[in-house]
Protein backbone atom coordinates (compact mmCIF):
# COMPACT_ATOMS: atom_id res chain seq x y z
CA UNK A 1 0.00 0.00 0.00
CA UNK A 2 2.82 2.40 0.69
CA UNK A 3 4.68 1.83 -2.68
CA UNK A 4 1.30 2.61 -4.34
CA UNK A 5 0.87 5.96 -2.10
CA UNK A 6 4.39 6.41 -2.79
CA UNK A 7 4.05 5.97 -6.76
CA UNK A 8 0.47 8.12 -7.02
CA UNK A 9 1.94 11.37 -5.10
CA UNK A 10 4.94 11.01 -7.73
CA UNK A 11 2.07 11.16 -10.42
CA UNK A 12 0.90 14.01 -8.95
CA UNK A 13 3.79 15.57 -8.21
CA UNK A 14 4.32 15.26 -11.70
CA UNK A 15 1.00 16.62 -13.28
CA UNK A 16 1.14 19.32 -10.27
CA UNK A 17 4.57 20.87 -12.32
CA UNK A 18 2.87 20.16 -15.65
CA UNK A 19 -0.14 22.06 -14.15
CA UNK A 20 2.07 24.67 -13.06
CA UNK A 21 4.07 25.06 -16.55
CA UNK A 22 0.07 25.92 -18.26
CA UNK A 23 -0.54 28.41 -15.29
CA UNK A 24 2.72 29.97 -15.90
CA UNK A 25 2.06 30.00 -19.58
CA UNK A 26 -1.87 31.36 -19.07
CA UNK A 27 -0.01 34.80 -17.74
CA UNK A 28 2.19 35.29 -20.62
CA UNK A 29 -0.54 34.88 -23.06
CA UNK A 30 -2.36 37.51 -20.60
CA UNK A 31 0.60 39.81 -20.51
CA UNK A 32 0.85 39.77 -24.60
CA UNK A 33 -2.91 40.56 -23.81
CA UNK A 34 -1.93 43.87 -22.18
CA UNK A 35 0.41 44.74 -24.19
CA UNK A 36 -1.43 45.30 -26.55
CA UNK A 37 -3.88 47.49 -24.96
CA UNK A 38 -1.47 50.93 -25.09
CA UNK A 39 -2.18 50.65 -28.89
CA UNK A 40 -5.70 49.78 -28.84
CA UNK A 41 -5.97 52.71 -26.15
CA UNK A 42 -4.27 55.15 -29.00
CA UNK A 43 -6.57 54.17 -31.38
CA UNK A 44 -9.78 54.26 -29.75
CA UNK A 45 -8.54 58.10 -28.63
CA UNK A 46 -7.62 59.26 -32.02
CA UNK A 47 -11.03 57.85 -33.34
CA UNK A 48 -12.67 59.90 -30.34
CA UNK A 49 -10.94 63.10 -31.76
CA UNK A 50 -11.49 62.82 -35.06
CA UNK A 51 -15.34 62.19 -34.42
CA UNK A 52 -15.99 64.99 -31.84
CA UNK A 53 -14.00 67.69 -33.85
CA UNK A 54 -16.28 70.61 -35.06
CA UNK A 55 -13.73 70.34 -38.26
CA UNK A 56 -12.03 67.10 -39.36
CA UNK A 57 -11.88 68.54 -42.76
CA UNK A 58 -9.51 71.14 -41.26
CA UNK A 59 -7.79 68.91 -38.50
CA UNK A 60 -4.22 67.08 -38.37
CA UNK A 61 -4.39 63.89 -37.89
CA UNK A 62 -4.48 62.97 -34.14
CA UNK A 63 -1.34 60.83 -32.50
CA UNK A 64 -2.44 60.71 -28.75
CA UNK A 65 0.14 59.81 -26.57
CA UNK A 66 -0.80 57.09 -24.27
CA UNK A 67 0.51 55.62 -20.98
CA UNK A 68 3.57 53.10 -21.12
CA UNK A 69 3.16 49.56 -18.82
CA UNK A 70 6.07 48.21 -21.72
CA UNK A 71 9.05 48.17 -18.58
CA UNK A 72 6.54 46.79 -15.88
CA UNK A 73 5.48 44.07 -18.73
CA UNK A 74 8.88 43.36 -19.71
CA UNK A 75 9.74 42.56 -16.48
CA UNK A 76 6.88 40.44 -15.10
CA UNK A 77 6.64 38.32 -18.51
CA UNK A 78 10.80 37.57 -17.91
CA UNK A 79 9.11 36.62 -14.03
CA UNK A 80 6.75 34.50 -15.83
CA UNK A 81 8.90 32.90 -18.10
CA UNK A 82 11.39 31.59 -15.17
CA UNK A 83 8.44 30.28 -13.47
CA UNK A 84 7.70 28.17 -16.82
CA UNK A 85 11.37 27.31 -16.71
CA UNK A 86 11.10 26.17 -12.90
CA UNK A 87 7.94 23.90 -13.52
CA UNK A 88 9.50 22.53 -16.64
CA UNK A 89 12.17 21.22 -15.19
CA UNK A 90 10.35 19.78 -12.03
CA UNK A 91 8.41 18.03 -14.22
CA UNK A 92 11.59 16.11 -14.92
CA UNK A 93 12.33 15.28 -11.66
CA UNK A 94 9.62 12.84 -11.14
CA UNK A 95 11.11 10.80 -13.10
CA UNK A 96 15.05 8.85 -11.68
CA UNK A 97 16.36 9.23 -15.80
CA UNK A 98 16.25 12.58 -14.86
CA UNK A 99 18.52 12.73 -11.50
CA UNK A 100 21.16 14.90 -12.93
CA UNK A 101 18.45 17.84 -13.74
CA UNK A 102 18.47 18.81 -10.06
CA UNK A 103 21.16 21.61 -10.41
CA UNK A 104 19.06 23.16 -13.33
CA UNK A 105 15.97 23.06 -10.95
CA UNK A 106 17.97 25.10 -8.09
CA UNK A 107 19.12 27.29 -11.06
CA UNK A 108 15.70 27.84 -12.35
CA UNK A 109 14.72 28.61 -8.56
CA UNK A 110 17.14 30.92 -8.20
CA UNK A 111 16.04 33.08 -11.61
CA UNK A 112 12.51 32.68 -10.75
CA UNK A 113 13.57 34.22 -7.06
CA UNK A 114 15.96 36.56 -8.53
CA UNK A 115 13.05 38.00 -11.37
CA UNK A 116 10.41 38.86 -8.75
CA UNK A 117 13.41 40.36 -6.66
CA UNK A 118 14.65 42.41 -9.12
CA UNK A 119 11.22 44.12 -9.81
CA UNK A 120 10.65 48.24 -9.61
CA UNK A 121 8.82 49.09 -6.84
CA UNK A 122 8.30 45.59 -5.35
CA UNK A 123 5.12 46.08 -2.88
CA UNK A 124 6.22 45.38 0.60
CA UNK A 125 4.09 42.35 1.02
CA UNK A 126 6.30 40.77 -1.15
CA UNK A 127 9.02 42.01 -0.45
CA UNK A 128 8.33 40.53 3.38
CA UNK A 129 8.37 37.26 2.40
CA UNK A 130 11.63 36.95 0.22
CA UNK A 131 13.88 35.88 3.01
CA UNK A 132 11.77 32.85 3.78
CA UNK A 133 11.42 31.93 0.00
CA UNK A 134 15.49 32.06 -0.31
CA UNK A 135 15.97 30.04 2.60
CA UNK A 136 14.33 27.07 0.98
CA UNK A 137 15.94 27.55 -2.41
CA UNK A 138 19.47 26.68 -0.80
CA UNK A 139 18.10 23.40 0.19
CA UNK A 140 19.33 20.49 -1.28
CA UNK A 141 17.28 19.24 -4.35
CA UNK A 142 16.86 15.62 -5.33
CA UNK A 143 15.02 13.66 -7.82
CA UNK A 144 11.76 11.85 -6.97
CA UNK A 145 11.59 14.14 -3.39
CA UNK A 146 7.97 15.55 -4.55
CA UNK A 147 6.86 16.03 -0.97
CA UNK A 148 10.18 18.74 -0.61
CA UNK A 149 9.63 19.67 -3.74
CA UNK A 150 6.34 21.00 -3.81
CA UNK A 151 7.43 22.98 -0.42
CA UNK A 152 9.55 25.33 -2.04
CA UNK A 153 6.89 25.70 -5.07
CA UNK A 154 4.74 26.31 -2.27
CA UNK A 155 6.29 29.11 -1.11
CA UNK A 156 7.74 30.76 -4.10
CA UNK A 157 3.87 30.08 -5.64
CA UNK A 158 3.02 32.65 -2.61
CA UNK A 159 5.67 35.50 -4.19
CA UNK A 160 3.69 35.40 -7.19
CA UNK A 161 -0.12 35.05 -5.66
CA UNK A 162 1.22 37.86 -4.00
CA UNK A 163 2.58 40.07 -6.61
CA UNK A 164 -0.21 39.01 -9.06
CA UNK A 165 -2.58 40.38 -6.22
CA UNK A 166 -1.23 43.99 -6.31
CA UNK A 167 -0.59 43.77 -10.38
CA UNK A 168 -4.67 43.20 -10.87
CA UNK A 169 -5.56 46.24 -9.09
CA UNK A 170 -3.51 48.35 -11.58
CA UNK A 171 -4.44 46.55 -14.88
CA UNK A 172 -8.30 46.69 -13.64
CA UNK A 173 -7.97 50.48 -13.32
CA UNK A 174 -6.14 50.56 -16.33
CA UNK A 175 -8.77 48.55 -18.82
CA UNK A 176 -11.80 50.40 -16.91
CA UNK A 177 -9.29 53.84 -17.75
CA UNK A 178 -8.93 52.74 -21.55
CA UNK A 179 -12.75 51.31 -22.16
CA UNK A 180 -14.84 53.51 -20.51
CA UNK A 181 -12.82 56.69 -21.82
CA UNK A 182 -13.96 54.94 -25.68
CA UNK A 183 -17.45 54.02 -24.09
CA UNK A 184 -18.16 57.75 -22.97
CA UNK A 185 -16.11 59.31 -25.83
CA UNK A 186 -18.27 57.87 -28.34
CA UNK A 187 -21.19 58.92 -26.37
CA UNK A 188 -20.57 62.87 -27.09
CA UNK A 189 -19.98 62.34 -30.74
CA UNK A 190 -22.45 64.30 -32.77
CA UNK A 191 -25.88 62.76 -33.55
CA UNK A 192 -25.75 64.32 -37.01
CA UNK A 193 -22.09 62.28 -37.52
CA UNK A 194 -24.20 59.11 -37.84
CA UNK A 195 -25.93 57.65 -40.59
CA UNK A 196 -29.14 56.24 -39.17
CA UNK A 197 -30.46 54.54 -42.85
CA UNK A 198 -27.21 52.61 -43.38
CA UNK A 199 -27.73 51.55 -39.22
CA UNK A 200 -31.00 50.23 -39.98
CA UNK A 201 -30.20 48.50 -42.53
CA UNK A 202 -27.23 47.03 -40.39
CA UNK A 203 -29.46 46.39 -37.84
CA UNK A 204 -32.36 43.81 -36.89
CA UNK A 205 -34.28 46.15 -34.45
CA UNK A 206 -37.81 47.26 -35.46
CA UNK A 207 -37.19 50.84 -35.21
CA UNK A 208 -37.73 53.76 -37.91
CA UNK A 209 -37.49 57.27 -36.36
CA UNK A 210 -33.79 57.90 -36.37
CA UNK A 211 -33.11 59.39 -32.82
CA UNK A 212 -34.38 55.71 -31.74
CA UNK A 213 -32.12 54.29 -34.38
CA UNK A 214 -28.96 56.26 -33.36
CA UNK A 215 -29.65 55.54 -29.52
CA UNK A 216 -29.85 52.05 -29.93
CA UNK A 217 -26.83 51.91 -31.97
CA UNK A 218 -25.32 53.72 -28.64
CA UNK A 219 -26.19 51.38 -26.61
CA UNK A 220 -25.28 48.56 -28.84
CA UNK A 221 -21.61 50.09 -28.85
CA UNK A 222 -21.34 50.62 -25.45
CA UNK A 223 -22.43 47.12 -24.90
CA UNK A 224 -19.98 45.86 -26.80
CA UNK A 225 -17.04 47.93 -25.29
CA UNK A 226 -18.10 46.70 -21.84
CA UNK A 227 -17.71 42.70 -22.93
CA UNK A 228 -14.67 43.57 -24.56
CA UNK A 229 -13.55 45.03 -21.41
CA UNK A 230 -14.95 42.13 -18.93
CA UNK A 231 -13.66 39.49 -20.98
CA UNK A 232 -10.01 40.31 -20.49
CA UNK A 233 -10.66 40.98 -16.68
CA UNK A 234 -12.19 37.52 -16.14
CA UNK A 235 -9.44 36.24 -17.81
CA UNK A 236 -7.34 38.33 -15.22
CA UNK A 237 -9.20 37.24 -12.43
CA UNK A 238 -9.38 33.42 -14.06
CA UNK A 239 -5.70 33.56 -13.44
CA UNK A 240 -5.58 34.96 -10.08
CA UNK A 241 -7.65 31.86 -9.31
CA UNK A 242 -5.56 29.28 -10.67
CA UNK A 243 -2.58 30.60 -9.20
CA UNK A 244 -3.96 30.52 -5.74
CA UNK A 245 -5.58 26.82 -6.42
CA UNK A 246 -1.83 25.47 -8.11
CA UNK A 247 -0.51 27.48 -4.52
CA UNK A 248 -2.88 24.93 -2.54
CA UNK A 249 -1.63 21.92 -4.59
CA UNK A 250 1.95 22.26 -3.68
CA UNK A 251 0.64 22.58 0.27
CA UNK A 252 -1.93 19.33 0.18
CA UNK A 253 1.12 17.63 -1.43
CA UNK A 254 3.96 18.45 0.75
CA UNK A 255 1.88 17.61 4.22
CA UNK A 256 2.69 14.11 5.45
CA UNK A 257 -0.28 12.59 4.63
CA UNK A 258 -1.74 13.84 1.23
CA UNK A 259 -5.59 13.91 0.48
CA UNK A 260 -4.80 13.00 -3.14
CA UNK A 261 -8.77 12.89 -4.24
CA UNK A 262 -8.69 16.88 -3.21
CA UNK A 263 -5.54 17.03 -5.00
CA UNK A 264 -7.31 16.08 -8.11
CA UNK A 265 -9.86 17.89 -7.84
CA UNK A 266 -8.26 21.22 -7.37
CA UNK A 267 -5.80 20.19 -10.52
CA UNK A 268 -9.33 20.13 -12.60
CA UNK A 269 -10.25 23.10 -11.38
CA UNK A 270 -7.28 24.54 -12.33
CA UNK A 271 -7.60 23.18 -15.94
CA UNK A 272 -11.33 24.48 -16.24
CA UNK A 273 -9.96 27.89 -15.03
CA UNK A 274 -7.54 28.02 -17.92
CA UNK A 275 -9.91 27.21 -20.87
CA UNK A 276 -11.14 30.77 -22.04
CA UNK A 277 -15.46 30.91 -22.12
Amino acid sequence: MSSCASTKIIELGGKAATTGAEVSQKALDIFTILSQQADIDKSQQDKIKILTHPSPATMTLPDTKTQDFSNQLSARVKAYQNLLNTYKVFTLLTDNKYSDKTQEAVSALQESYNSIEKLPNLPTTVSEKLPEVSKLITQAIQAKKIKAHNQILFSLTQLYIKLWDEDQKIWNDYLDRIYDDYSTGLNTVDSKRYDSKKISELSKEPYSDEATIILMYRLEKRDEITRQKNAIKKQLNDFGKSLKELNKVHAEISKSKTDISDVTKMINSIENLLIEK
